[in-house]
C-alpha cells in the first residue's frame, strides 16, 4: 500500500464500519452520495486507533508478549520475536493512512465550514494526532515520517529524528492546550457527537493533553532533562488546566457487547485460544499475594484457587505448550478480553506513577506530595479500576511498601507496580519495561524471562527494543529510509535501541 500521497481520499472516507454507540447513528449508506462530517471522521479515527493498539496482533502478539503479560498457547513465533511482516505493514499503514488521514480530513472539514466551536474540534483532532505520532515514534525507535507525512504532494516524506518528533509533539500539545483554554473557546461547543473518548468535553481533553505531555517528557528525560523538566512544569501548572486526576478522567475507547463493536480481543477469542497469561507475570503477582491476579486471569478449570502462568517463548509444537488447555494454564479474564473491556490510551494509575517518578527524581517542578504518596495512589487507582476493595488495597500496600533509598530502587518500585497496573496496555507496558529496566525492588531478582526455547531473531536476545520498519519503506522511500536506519545504528533491526533508551 502506497501511503502518504495515496492515502484515503474522497469516497473512500465514506466507507465507515459500524463502530460504537457514539457513532452507530452516523453510519453512511455507501449506496447514497454523502459528505463525511468531522464527527464521523473523528469517531472512525478513534475506532481505528483503538483497534490498531488493542487487537490480537499489535497488542497481543507484540505488546502483550514483549511486556510478558501473555504467552502463546501454541503458535509461538511472535513470542520468540519472529514477526509477520504483513502485520507490521498493516500497523504502519493504519496509523498513517487511516488514523492520521481521518483526523486531518476532520480538521479540513472544520476549517472550511467554520461552524461555532470549530477551533475546539480542530484542537482535539490535533491532540489525537500527537498521541498517534507518539505511538509511531516509540514503536519504531524514534525516526518516522512526521513533518511531511501527510503532505499529499510528497511521495517521499523525510523521516524526522526522534528528538525532532518529540520537540514537535511537545510544541503541538502546548499550542492545542492554549487553544482549548482560550476564554472565548471555552464558551463555545465542541463535538456534540463522534468523540467516543471524552464526549467532546474540552476540560478532559486538556487534562489528557497535559498527561500525555508528562508521558512524553519522562520518556525523554534521560537524554534531555532540561526540555523534559520544562514540559513537566507546564503540565503541572494549574493554570494550564490540570492533569488526569481520577479514573473518571481515563482516556479510553469503550467497546460494546456485540460485533463489530466489541473489543477486538474478545472477537479473536471467539474462534481460537492463542493467548495465555505468562508465567513471569503470574509468578510476580503470586509472590506478593496480589489480589489483582484473580481479576486479570482465570483459574485452572480443575481448581478455582490455582493460577498457573504459561512458560514464555516455547517452541511451536513443543510438548510443553498448553494448546489453550484450561487444565494446564490460566487464560486471560474478561478484564482484557471481555466484549466491553475498554482499550486504554492513558489512565489515572499511570499518571500517579509518573508523579511518583517525578518526585523520586527530585525535580523542581511544583509537584505536591512525596514519591511514596503518589506510588500508593497509583496502586489505589489500579485497584479501584479493577473493582477491588480498599481493604484489599491496604493489605497489599503493606506487602509492597515504598522503601526507595536511591533512584534505581525507586525505578524498580515504581516500574514494577506501573507494569502491573498497565496490564492490558501491551505496547505501553513494553515501552516502560524498556525505559525503566526494573527488577524486583525487594530481592533484586529478575522479573522477566528469556524466551524458553530462544529468540528467532539473531539481533534480539532479551526483548526487542523497537519494531523494524516495514520492508516496503526501503523501496518506496529509500533515501529517507536509509537515513533513518543510519540514525538507528545502520540496520533496520529490532535490536537497535530507541533514542531515549540509554540504560
Amino acid at each position: 500500500m502506497k501511503f502518504y500521497n495515496k492515502l484515503l481520499v474522497g469516497a473512500a472516507l465514506l466507507s465507515f464500519m459500524s463502530c460504537t454507540k457514539d457513532f452507530e447513528e452516523m453510519n453512511v449508506n455507501p449506496n447514497q452520495p454523502a459528505v463525511a462530517t468531522s464527527a464521523q471522521l473523528l469517531a472512525n479515527a478513534q475506532y481505528n486507533f483503538a483497534t490498531n493498539i488493542g487487537d490480537a496482533w499489535n497488542n497481543a502478539r507484540m505488546g502483550m508478549y514483549y511486556a510478558q503479560y501473555w504467552s502463546s498457547t501454541y503458535y509461538t513465533d511472535e513470542s520468540r520475536y519472529l514477526i509477520r511482516e504483513g502485520t507490521n505493514q498493516t500497523m504502519w499503514n493504519t496509523f498513517y493512512a487511516d488514523v492520521l488521514k481521518e483526523l486531518s480530513e476532520a480538521q479540513k472539514v472544520e476549517e472550511e465550514a467554520k461552524v461555532l466551536g470549530f477551533e475546539n474540534r480542530i484542537a482535539i483532532a490535533e491532540i489525537f494526532k500527537a498521541m498517534t505520532y507518539h505511538y509511531l515514534s516509540d514503536i519504531y525507535g524514534g525516526p518516522i515520517p512526521y513533518a511531511e507525512a501527510l503532505d499529499a504532494n510528497n511521495a517521499v516524506p523525510k523521516y524526522n529524528t526522534g528528538p525532532e518528533v518529540y520537540a514537535g509533539l511537545l510544541a503541538t500539545l502546548e499550542e492545542q492546550i492554549a487553544v482549548l483554554k482560550d476564554p472565548k473557546n471555552m464558551e463555545n461547543p465542541s463535538f456534540a457527537a463522534g468523540d467516543v473518548v471524552y464526549k467532546g468535553n474540552t476540560a478532559k481533553w486538556i487534562k489528557f493533553a497535559n498527561s500525555l505531555r508528562l508521558r512524553i517528557a519522562l520518556r525523554m528525560i534521560d537524554v534531555n532533562q532540561e526540555a523534559a523538566v520544562a514540559a513537566i512544569r507546564k503540565s503541572l501548572d494549574p493554570a494550564n488546566g490540570g492533569i488526569i486526576e481520577s479514573n473518571a478522567d481515563n482516556a479510553m475507547f469503550k467497546w460494546l457487547s456485540g460485533a463489530p463493536n466489541n473489543n477486538p480481543l474478545n472477537e479473536a477469542y471467539k474462534t481460537r485460544i492463542d493467548f495465555s497469561v505468562a508465567k513471569p507475570f503470574v509468578d510476580y503477582l503470586k509472590k506478593y499475594d496480589d489480589p489483582r491476579l484473580k481479576v486479570y486471569a482465570n483459574p485452572l478449570s480443575t481448581d478455582a484457587n490455582a493460577y498457573v502462568g504459561e512458560t514464555y517463548g516455547l517452541e511451536t509444537g513443543s510438548d510443553n505448550n498448553s494448546n489453550g488447555s484450561t487444565k494446564k494454564v490460566s487464560l486471560p479474564s474478561n478484564y482484557v478480553i471481555g466484549a466491553e473491556a475498554p482499550t486504554v490510551f492513558l489512565d489515572y494509575a499511570e499518571v500517579e506513577f509518573m508523579l511518583a517518578e517525578i518526585a523520586a527524581r527530585g525535580l523542581n517542578v511544583g509537584l505536591a506530595g512525596t514519591a511514596a504518596e503518589h506510588y500508593a495512589k497509583g496502586i489505589k487507582a489500579s485497584f479501584d479500576f479493577a473493582g477491588l476493595s480498599n481493604e484489599q488495597y491496604v493489605a497489599y500496600l503493606a506487602k509492597v511498601p515504598y522503601v526507595a533509598t536511591d533512584l534505581e530502587t525507586a525505578k524498580d518500585l515504581i516500574g514494577s507496580q506501573k507494569w502491573i497496573a498497565m496490564y492490558g496496555q501491551g505496547i505501553q507496558g513494553w515501552l516502560e519495561r524498556l525505559r525503566l529496566d526494573f527488577e524486583d525492588p525487594y530481592t533484586g531478582a529478575a522479573i522477566f524471562a528469556l524466551p524458553a526455547d530462544g529468540s528467532l531473531d539473531p539481533n534480539v536476545t532479551t526483548v526487542p527494543f523497537r519494531m523494524s520498519y516495514p520492508v516496503t519503506e526501503a523501496s518506496l522511500n529509500a533515501e529517507n529510509y536509509n537515513a533513518a536506519v543510519q540514525a538507528l545504528g545502520g540496520a533496520n533491526s529490532k535490536g537497535a535501541k530507541a533514542w531515549w533508551d540509554v540504560f
